[in-house]
């Protein structure tokens, strides 16, 4: 292999997790191929489970606010957010082969709701709060036929619109205090419109669905409660039969048999975020709170014997099953008769098999942005992230996350293995330093007040018995740790912003430090001295060691990606990753050959060490990409980006390095009796003073401990010191090394 590249080889994703759950009705299923469609960030994501494959669709400027999907899947219509000031674009695509066709921007700002009528006619958007009109646009003559208001001055905003299934040219809306049936007059690029009685009853609408018949219509109200409708659907001219209006049957909630009338109604807490009408009149309803019930109209008491009920929601449904996942259900998609996709906006998708009403969970991302990832030291099989809450564990092997480690209310910055496997340390923004084992996901120990103004980098020493952190406030803190104890060692003061990356080289003798005042220090650990600063126009956001420890790399927000000597901090080679946009992340292989950065510019790069070329280009990503990490084995590397999305990356196998790497590298623990002592267990580097962990644990066990399609989530205890001193005789250090003892 040369030392120069001429062609630049387009990188190709292995696996994607990702999906925006937030958008409400954002999940649908083609009725042909049977992929999945959904938005995430400003592209539309096309993934085929069964191939386990993923493309994405481009052509939106800002983030997709609401996606429909045509019955007969030839179309598929999404709409966008955008800044205040500037149109939301509504896009037609052709779905086979994945082009626009058609856009209009006659919105404002967003665009709140989009629907295919029937027959593929038209698509029927509302705008947002700063719009407030419905858009009727003409698939035959692909252009917008009508705009009109959506509602009236005395009521509120339009949130969500619902076509009828048999005629193409009725539609309903609803929102805050908001329920209308429309029909469009083609012709005469009309819509007439006429308002549904709701008596004395005032509701916030969130979703709707209408039966097979186009008879009555089912809406999930703030409430918790369920209305329905009759329509009484006539001509377009008239909107609905003569002598007759739509109107409101009841507000219904469920039934508790335990109590007495008057107080047997029960309602759904945070309201009904998802509706979809079985057969037999039954009802799949999702609420705010996750809970998924499996519900049918009462047969034992006639509807008109509510009238003189005390309450204004009447206890008419029959609960037959439920569930419950976490966060708000978004998206009720039917992939067969008995199956069901469910969408929350924690950005999970679960399966619902409403027969054996089996809950399985399928598909989980980040809900926000990824901030680090991270290899465990020789192994490939598994990789941690760490985002908002949470760190999570992912197998780059099944493609499915296997632990979840949660902290409420905080966020992690930076997690990393040890390299003998046996913890994860990772910092947070509250300022506590936290280890987990890598199985179980229980706390080992715990550094509360580490940075005054929370933790924001990490690095550890390949002993395990020295890590360094950064903060805030821009300081460097080097610890001790010891099985029942932990030290700091030393304050390293000379940054003036916050520490972006921390890396530590080969021998456990230096540290760089990077930070966004412009500044690159090198800390000598042992004498806790300042060797070499390096500075530059910029503000650094990562650095790292080449793997000799003889030069770093460092990248910025200028788009420059820099090489230094370490020996007296002289500027080698600048190169330019990007002329518009910042350079946030990179990661370097074991052999130093190859290198990848990431930027705002929604792109992975590979280059040549060398040479300084690029030699691959990625662009599936939806936002900003902030953090990335090369696998050990070097066959392929990770990148997360804001939305929370994350890509396992193939590298070519011409760019794996000099000599090219063997298959994932597999370890097993020696097999121990329940008599043999914990110290005698060998970890991959004998430090010789190695921690004691629960039961061995090591990272390299957790695949065989998980089993396929499984996730294990852990809750962190609080770290808090306790204000009473007791007996436990750990709470004067403040040191937590069992989870029960928290």
């Amino acid at each position: 292999m040369g030392d120069s590249h001429d062609v630049c080889r387009q990188l190709l994703p292995r696996a994607i997790f990702g999906i925006n759950g937030k958008v409400e009705n954002g999940v649908r299923q083609h009725p042909v191929t049977g992929s999945i469609i959904f938005a995430l960030g400003n592209k539309i994501g096309i993934a085929d489970y069964k191939k386990n494959t993923q493309e994405f669709v481009a052509g939106h400027t800002n983030t997709i606010s609401c996606l429909d999907l045509s019955k007969s899947g030839k179309y598929m219509a999404s709409g966008q957010i955008n800044h205040m000031g500037f149109r939301g674009y509504v896009i037609i695509w052709n779905y086979d082969q994945r082009k626009e066709i058609a856009r209009h921007d006659l919105h404002k700002v967003s665009v709140q709701a989009i629907c295919f009528t029937a027959q593929d006619r038209c698509v029927v958007s509302i705008g947002g709060v700063d719009d407030g009109s419905v858009i009727v646009f003409d698939m035959e003559a692909f252009s917008p036929i009508c705009q009109t208001p959506a509602s009236r001055a005395i009521s509120g905003n339009a949130l969500t619109v619902r076509p009828l299934h048999n005629n193409p040219y009725f539609f309903v809306t609803a929102g805050d205090r908001h329920l209308r049936l429309w029909s469009i007059l083609r012709e005469e690029k009309k819509l007439y419109v006429q308002d549904v009685l709701m008596a004395s009853k005032t509701r916030v609408f969130y979703c709707a669905r209408i039966n097979k018949t186009d008879e009555f219509a089912y809406l999930g109200t703030g409430t918790g409660d369920i209305v329905k409708i009759v329509l009484n659907c006539c001509d377009r001219d008239h909107v609905s039969k003569q002598g007759s209006t739509s109107c409101i049957l009841g507000a219904f909630g469920t039934h508790n048999p335990r109590k007495p009338t008057g107080r047997d109604c029960n309602r759904y807490v945070n309201g009904v975020r998802a509706l979809y009408v079985l057969e037999g009149g039954r009802l799949l309803i999702g609420a705010g709170n996750g809970d998924i019930e499996l519900v049918e109209e009462r047969t034992d008491v006639p509807l008109i014997n509510f009238r003189d009920y005390p309450g204004p929601t009447w206890p008419y449904l029959r609960t037959l099953k439920k569930t419950h996942v976490s966060g708000r259900i978004s998206s009720f998609v039917r992939s067969k008769t008995d199956m069901f996709y469910i969408c929350t906006d924690t950005n999970e998708i679960y399966g619902l098999n409403i027969k054996t009403w089996v809950l399985k969970l399928l598909r989980t991302c980040h809900t926000k942005s990824v901030y680090c990832i991270t290899f465990p030291k020789n192994y490939s099989g598994v990789f941690a992230t760490s985002g908002k809450e949470c760190i999570r564990i992912w197998s780059s092997g099944r493609k499915q996350e296997l632990l979840r480690i949660m902290v409420y209310n905080f966020n992690c910055a930076c997690v990393r293995f040890t390299h003998d496997g046996t913890s994860i340390v990772s910092v947070w923004n509250d300022g506590i330093i936290r280890a987990f084992t890598p199985i179980t996901g229980r706390l080992i120990y715990a550094i509360p007040n580490a940075h005054n103004k929370g933790c924001s980098a990490l690095a550890v020493a390949s002993s395990g018995r020295l890590i360094v952190t950064g903060g805030i406030e821009g300081q460097v803190r080097v610890w001790k740790i010891d099985p029942y104890r932990q030290d700091l060692v030393g304050v390293l003061k000379d940054h003036s912003g916050p520490i972006t990356s921390l890396d530590i080289n080969y021998l456990d003798t230096e540290v760089i430090s990077a930070c966004t005042d412009g500044s690159c220090v090198i800390w000598d650990i042992k004498r806790m001295t300042r060797k070499q600063v390096v500075t530059a126009n910029t503000q650094f956001m990562s650095a790292s060691y080449f793997p000799t420890g003889v030069q770093v790399i460092t990248c910025g927000s200028d788009g420059r990606i820099i090489y230094w000597m370490v020996y007296n901090g002289a500027l080698i080679r600048e190169l330019t990753a990007s002329k518009k946009s910042s350079v946030n992340c990179l990661a370097i292989n074991e052999t130093g050959d190859y290198f990848i950065t990431v930027g705002s510019d929604l792109q992975v790069k590979l280059w040549d060490y060398n040479s300084g070329a690029v030699v691959g280009i990625g662009s599936e990503h939806a936002s900003s990409v902030i953090s990335c990490a090369y696998s050990p084995c070097m066959t392929m590397f990770v990148t997360g980006s804001t939305d929370g999305s994350l890509i396992i990356w193939d590298v070519p196998r011409d760019f794996w390095g000099r000599p090219n790497p063997p298959d994932v590298t597999k370890y097993s623990l020696p097999k121990t009796s329940s008599k043999t002592r914990m110290s005698d267990v060998q970890s991959r580097v004998n430090s010789g003073t190695n921690l004691k962990t629960s039961k061995g644990e090591n990272i390299d066990g957790l695949l065989k401990a998980t089993p396929k399609d499984d996730l294990c989530c852990v809750e962190c205890p609080p770290c808090a010191k306790k204000d009473t001193k007791g007996v436990d005789p750990y709470a004067e250090c403040g040191i937590v090394p069992d989870v029960r003892k928290c």
